[in-house]
């Protein structure tokens, strides 16, 4: 099919095995990474765009393609203070929408998390909440937003709270079926898998629950 993908957070837990699905994926021709810095990226379908998000407008016009793929985020520990996890996952993906829009690009999938509400008391919760309806107010016309419980997976930081989680999850994550099954914890990988498949299929969905996102992507099916 000869399609351009762009990522957004490709170095990331789900942004690094969506990047290895999409070089092995024969639909993709070109594969566009947003990154700060260089990265050994040896693939010829991989191209890197380098630059700070604080001037991705500048180069907008590098990020001409079918799809999109939000993959950001941060921790409040790790941003410091409020306004730089706001930064992170809030306004960036806000932005890239609006590049999105003036690039014609088909859809856009991001990353969200489950249970973001803008009426949450939680302050991670109600950014996530807060960004999926400013971006949904921009009418892109395939919108996507994947909202997966607890991540499984091997980063390249430590979390000491989410090492902890994992861990519980593997152990006690067989008692949670049923309504409880879509706070279950799910593997990164699966989330990629899950976002290329929805990508490759006509649908107009566009909130999936993470039990949702664990049955595309392990079946490939909507």
């Amino acid at each position: 099919m000869n399609k351009t993908a762009c990522i957004f957070g490709s170095t990331g837990l789900i942004g690094s095995h969506l990047l290895d699905l999409l070089v092995n994926d024969s639909r993709y021709e070109r594969i566009i990474v947003f990154n700060r810095s260089l990265k050994d990226h040896t693939h010829p379908k991989i191209r890197q765009i380098l630059s700070d998000y604080e001037s991705i407008s500048e180069v907008s016009n590098d990020l001409v393609a079918n799809e999109y793929y939000c993959c950001l985020g941060t921790t409040i520990k790790k941003a410091k203070t409020r306004e730089a996890f706001e930064y992170v996952d809030y306004l960036l993906p806000l932005q890239i929408a609006r590049i999105a829009i003036e690039n014609k690009v088909d859809k856009y999938l991001i990353v969200s998390s489950i249970g973001a509400s803008e009426q949450s008391r939680n302050f991670y919760l109600r950014t996530k909440g807060k960004m999926e309806q400013e971006v949904s107010r921009l009418g892109i016309k395939r919108l996507h937003i994947f909202r997966p419980s607890m991540l499984l997976g091997k980063r390249n930081e430590k979390r000491l709270a989410e090492s902890v989680g994992q861990v519980f999850m593997k152990f006690f994550g067989f008692l949670m079926f049923g309504v409880l099954r879509k706070y279950k914890a799910i593997h990164a990988k699966t989330v990629a898998a899950a976002m290329l498949a929805v990508a490759n299929q006509n649908t107009d969905k566009k909130f999936f629950a993470s039990d949702e996102i664990e049955n595309i992507g392990q079946s490939g099916k909507i």
